[in-house]
């Protein structure tokens, strides 16, 4: 019973897990940035985003979608821009609104404010990306 759950989301399961690494790499190199190298919690968490968005990009074409990996430079360089559209809008519009929003007018801690909003962001991502970036 158990192995049918997994094997009915498997993909879901991976795209969690790639997720969550990107998750690590976002919140670790916003604060990296903002604490050590003392970048405005704004621009440290737009290239803390972009950063993430590449890695997420790659993990989820070598793994989540493997089934739909290609050689074609082409291919990839479009699925990449793709990506990047649909987790711009996703991440860059959500993910930032929740981090300027919830820091700015109600004062929450920025960590907790960009891990809302990739919450949020998040479930908007796998449908673009199941729906529409490795179609």
């Amino acid at each position: 019973m158990f192995l049918k759950i997994i094997n009915k989301y498997y993909r879901v399961i991976k795209f969690i897990l790639v997720g969550a690494s990107g998750v690590i790499v976002n919140l670790g190199l916003l604060y990296f940035l903002k604490e050590f190298l003392k970048i405005n919690y704004l621009v440290a968490g737009l290239v803390a985003i972009e950063i993430s968005i590449i890695n997420n990009f790659v993990l989820n074409s070598l793994w989540t979608w493997k089934d739909k990996f290609t050689t074609s430079l082409k291919i990839i360089l479009f699925r990449f821009l793709k990506f990047n559209f649909s987790t711009g809008f996703s991440i860059l519009v959500i993910n930032f609104l929740f981090l300027w929003v919830l820091t700015e007018y109600f004062h929450f801690y920025y960590i907790l404010s960009q891990s809302i909003g990739i919450i949020m962001g998040s479930i908007i991502n796998f449908l673009l990306y199941h729906y529409w970036v490795f179609k």
